[in-house]
């Protein structure tokens, strides 16, 4: 079984070690970010120069490997869920897709959240 999980950030990374852990399934991690997961909280202490790039990586380079996760670099830009099929943008420059679709068996889509906007002074 193939399992794929759209988005790097903490949801996504916890859910490919859960089923790493109970399973030997294929698990792909499909990101249009960062090569690998960070912690997005501690990214201001880098800017502020408290901190730098390699302290905020939770696991070593090794781990990706090591556990067997794959890392498809990409933004989908379609989920067709009758094909089980992702999607890939097309880039702008070329007019091509950035990738071939992506078949999949279970799909988790782990892509974050947005906050409310509501306007208030100092927001």
């Amino acid at each position: 079984m193939h399992v794929v999980i759209i988005g790097n950030g903490i949801a996504g990374v916890t859910a490919a070690r859960w089923i790493r852990k109970l399973s030997d399934h294929q698990v792909t991690i499909v990101s249009a970010e960062s090569e690998h997961f960070f912690s997005r909280t501690a990214l201001m202490y880098v800017y502020m120069g408290h901190m730098e790039w390699q302290h905020i990586k939770p696991y070593e380079d090794w781990f990706w490997e090591k556990n067997r996760l794959d890392l498809v670099r990409g933004y989908v830009s379609e989920i067709d869920t009758n094909a089980k099929r992702l999607h890939f943008a097309t880039d702008e420059r070329t007019g091509c897709s950035t990738r071939e679709p992506l078949q999949y068996d279970k799909l988790i889509i782990a892509c974050g959240s947005v906050p409310n906007r509501f306007g208030w002074p100092g927001q």
